[in-house]
């Protein structure tokens, strides 16, 4: 029988190699133990099992804050003691297990509030407990994470200071306002988009043309990636002007949290790490404000880093104990928590937070987070902070739910470009943007189709007309709505079907929402096609209507 070979056996080159490896190991822990001792909460991992049931889990690591707050040494920490005697009295103990239990059972993480034992006073502190089960890859339990805070630290939303009633005329006074704001947003909106549409479609055709330069088609997509980015900068421009009526609907938070992180940071010399856990469940929200709620807070993060630096969001799932926390009723949640390094929030100011018209910045107007609270209470959810001054300051948004997980699906950012759709007959293209109008002649072109364009409604109308008495009416009409001078779209378009109830008009414009897609298809519209479109996007839209049955 072969012996197996031991350490005498070794050659030279090999001990040596492992006295290398051990001392960068040792290098690694040193350096994690610092960054873990920067931490304001306290950190404790413990045994996956208690071998004592009495004491619990064997503490296996703790950080200086825990050390700290349970009046231990920071050098010997709480090494070797067991989970139960971190906590004051067999509930506390009983609760605490259960947590444990409950992380296990339905992965991620979970809460629960027990007093944390003070081992020098005999004055236990209120704290919230974190808990995280830890897995291998073969899904079998390694230890426990602890995140400890005390209570005192952390502050919930208060419920909003019932206001006396507006003034009639300061109320109009403020409708005018908002409805100008959202007027003008559009507008805004409408001139960027149709600024984009002619690179846009350009550049969606010219990227299908390069395939067979990989490099060129790359460095394409990502100028392509930014034309949209900018196409989604306006639409959140117009939605952000506007109120919109509540939109509760199974929203997956990590494509969400990952292109409004992105979008929010852009420009910054703040570097924001995103995390999720890996089933993690889709949320009940209104995906529309969840994208605002975490721009602002993200946004504040930043501002509260000048210098630059590094900003945590991470979501998790998260399981509520049948005694409800707070506002959060029983169940399965989604936390989302946004946890920036920087100046950090005085105690006092906690509680004022999500106050109306209350702010510590010279130029700000109070009203950002008090929103915040209010889209989250919306959706059945609350938000809380912590923050410790010069450390940071975390905010935790709870949100009930869902069934099933959300998958990241490939965004529309990152999407490649929709194919081009060949196809045949007459497309009449009414656009006052030349270059948009030419760019546009020329794919349809290509594609197959004849193409007759104008930039005015009455030239419109005539072509239409003209057409139709020869019994080869248009099989697509292309129409923008804002048409300078004479007729609008929307004007043109009533013609045309006056004339041609079969015509098929398809509404194209820079400023067309999701919510009033419905109204142009009540006036006889057969679809929509909003600007800045792709080529892809033109001759699918064309194909889909050119093949449409009549409806006549």
């Amino acid at each position: 029988m072969t012996s197996s070979p031991s350490i005498s056996s070794a050659t030279p080159a090999a001990i040596a190699e492992l006295e290398q490896s051990l001392e960068h190991l040792k290098v690694a822990n040193y350096y994690l133990r610092v960054a873990l001792d920067q931490v304001a909460d306290g950190v404790v991992i413990v045994e996956s099992e208690a071998s004592d049931p009495k004491s619990g889990q064997k503490v296996l690591f703790s950080n200086a804050a825990a050390a700290m707050l349970a009046g231990a040494d920071p050098e010997s920490g709480l090494r070797g003691l067991g989970l139960n005697d971190l906590v004051a009295g067999a509930k506390d103990a009983a609760t605490l297990q259960q947590s444990l239990r409950l992380a296990v059972d339905h992965g991620g993480c979970h809460e629960c509030e027990c007093q944390l034992q003070s081992l020098r006073t005999q004055t236990p502190v209120p704290s919230k407990w974190r808990v995280r089960a830890v897995f291998n890859s073969m899904r079998k339990l390694l230890n426990f994470t602890i995140l400890i805070s005390p209570a005192a630290v952390a502050a919930s939303a208060p419920k909003p200071e019932p206001k006396p009633a507006a003034d009639d005329l300061d109320a109009q006074s403020a409708q005018l306002r908002k409805e100008n704001l959202a007027a003008l947003a559009q507008g805004i909106a409408h001139d960027v988009n149709n600024l984009l549409g002619p690179v846009t479609v350009r550049l969606s055709a010219l990227i299908q043309q390069v395939q067979e330069h990989p490099g060129l088609a790359h460095e394409l997509q990502l100028v392509f990636a930014g034309l949209k980015r900018a196409k989604q900068f306006t639409s959140q421009v117009v939605t952000a002007s506007k109120s919109s009526p509540r939109k509760l609907e199974a929203t997956d938070i990590v494509s969400l949290m990952r292109d409004t992180v992105e979008f929010a940071g852009a420009g910054s010399n703040v570097h924001v790490c995103v995390r999720n856990d890996e089933n993690l469940r889709q949320a009940v929200a209104d995906p529309v404000k969840l994208s605002q709620v975490l721009q602002n807070l993200v946004m504040n993060g930043i501002q509260a880093m000048p210098h630059g630096g590094y900003m945590d969001v991470q979501a998790v799932n998260l399981m509520v104990g049948a005694a409800g926390d707070g506002k959060l009723k029983p169940g399965r949640h989604v936390q989302i928590l946004v946890r920036d390094r920087g100046c950090g929030i005085a105690k006092e100011n906690l509680d004022r937070l999500f106050r109306e018209s209350f702010t510590t910045k010279a130029d700000g107007n109070g009203i950002g987070l008090t929103t915040c609270k209010r889209f989250i209470d919306e959706m059945g959810g609350d938000i809380r902070v912590s923050s410790t001054p010069n450390i940071g300051t975390e905010f935790s948004v709870y949100l009930p739910a869902a069934e099933g997980t959300g998958t990241r699906p490939l965004t529309a950012v990152n999407a490649p470009p929709v194919p081009l759709k060949n196809g045949k007959g007459t497309v009449l293209i009414v656009d006052d943007e030349d270059d948009l109008r030419k760019v546009a002649h020329m794919i349809l072109t290509r594609c197959g189709y004849e193409v007759v364009q104008c930039d005015n409604g009455q030239d419109a109308v005539r072509i239409y007309q003209s057409l139709f008495r020869t019994g080869t009416p248009p099989d697509v009409v292309l129409m923008d709505l804002t048409l300078r001078g004479g007729m609008n779209g929307t004007e043109t378009a009533a013609e045309i079907l006056h004339l041609d109830p079969d015509a098929r008009v398809v509404c194209t414009s820079g400023s067309v929402t999701e919510e009033v897609q419905m109204v142009f298809l009540e006036r006889g519209f057969v679809g929509v096609l909003p600007k800045p479109y792709e080529a892809g996007e033109l001759t699918q839209v064309v194909h889909r209507v050119a093949t449409m049955m009549k409806r006549h």
